[in-house]
């Protein structure tokens, strides 16, 4: 008899509602695991009395509060009102999953302490592998201590394993080159955007730490001496609006264009459409996007925000300081000016990719972790 495929269960709240980087994670990884012969099942969050936005064939969605457009990073004790809402969706995840022991043979769940803590007190028997986005996690019960195995990846595995946790598993974070590659895209005919024009791409939510500010900023100083020039903003967010505001306050309203959220198979031709690739964030454990652009041969501009300059450090991009716009907007338009060092910093981009951040390279690493967990 053939042997009986692996089943895991993928919890990640926020898959069906928006997508960032855990759900990047989730999603890119247990496509992958599929491919080997793992069988997935998917269970995510959807709003109190909607469908969920961003449907996944096959997923259970729960139906728990949610506030969309909430400014939680941004309001004095917001982070509160957005942990109300992770622990309506952990006790309810929590219930769901016990109703149904014996079901999978490991659970893996992005950043949800609580559930972990729920189930490990109803004696559920199912190894619990937790994948940690960051290392600032909020886990007032300890829930992380409690979980089978870890996983992290990035600037998050330095800083758990300085604070004792040792027994983190680095997973790295990957990209599918066969998706995000060089190739002939129509976004800038269907955006009526002149081949003469330099075109720079961000995808981010529109949250604080992604400052988006100073990178608007940024490329108000850079069309002074580039006024052919273009910024794509992808992505959505409770500070969309104030950026929105902020690009007509600085007349270069023209120049940007605010996508909304992007379905993730309508990316790579957005990157293959650009010249270079643009983070401003002040911090970043990993960075998908980096990544992603580097995967299509695009330069990245970064601040030094953490690991994405370890990302471009062998010769894929520039990097300058951390909420400084008018060093930005000079990197910028040195990239912008200079075809050929945009092409051989590009090219190297690819090389590093190729060679260090596939999928099924980290999906083989989990793989092995899996197995570990169970019963010999």
């Amino acid at each position: 008899m053939p042997p009986t495929p692996l089943r895991i269960l993928f919890v990640n709240r926020m898959a069906c509602l928006e997508r960032g980087g855990g759900e990047t994670f989730d999603l890119e990884i247990s496509r992958c695991l599929a491919t080997m012969g793992v069988q997935i099942t998917y269970l995510s969050g959807a709003p109190l009395f909607s469908a969920p936005p961003l449907p996944l064939p096959g997923a259970t969605c729960l139906h728990t509060p949610w506030l969309r457009r909430f400014p939680w990073d941004k309001v004095r004790g917001g982070w509160r009102v957005r942990q109300a809402e992770f622990d309506w969706f952990q006790r309810r995840a929590a219930r769901w999953i016990a109703r149904r022991p014996g079901r999978w043979d490991v659970i893996q769940i992005c950043e949800l302490p609580e559930l972990v803590c729920h189930l490990k007190r109803a004696a559920y028997p199912t190894p619990l592998v937790m994948r940690l986005t960051a290392p600032n996690y909020y886990d007032p019960h300890g829930g992380v201590e409690k979980a089978d195995a870890l996983i992290a990846s990035g600037t998050s595995i330095q800083k758990m394993r300085a604070n004792g946790l040792t027994r983190v598993h680095d997973i790295p974070n990957a990209v599918d080159p066969g998706l995000f590659k060089p190739q002939p895209s129509a976004f800038r005919a269907d955006r009526a955007i002149p081949p003469t024009d330099t075109v720079a791409v961000y995808a981010a939510r529109f949250q604080a730490f992604k400052n988006h500010d100073m990178l608007l900023r940024a490329f108000a100083l850079h069309l002074r001496d580039c006024p052919a020039s273009r910024l794509v903003l992808a992505g959505d967010g409770p500070l969309r609006p104030r950026c929105e505001a902020l690009a007509a306050e600085l007349g270069i309203a023209p120049r940007v264009h605010f996508l909304g959220a992007v379905p993730y198979p309508d990316l790579p031709a957005i990157l293959a459409a650009a010249d270079l690739a643009v983070v401003s964030s002040d911090y970043e454990s990993f960075c998908f996007f980096a990544i992603e652009a580097m995967s299509t041969a695009l330069p990245v501009l970064t601040t030094d925000c953490g690991w994405v300059p370890r990302l471009v450090a062998d010769g894929a991009g520039l990097v300058t300081p951390v909420s400084d716009p008018a060093p930005f907007a000079a990197a910028w338009t040195r990239l912008a000016t200079d075809a050929p060092l945009r092409q051989r910093l590009g090219a190297t981009a690819r090389t590093l990719v190729l060679s260090r951040h596939t999928w099924t390279s980290s999906a083989q690493k989990l793989l092995s972790l899996y197995q570990s967990l169970l019963p010999r």
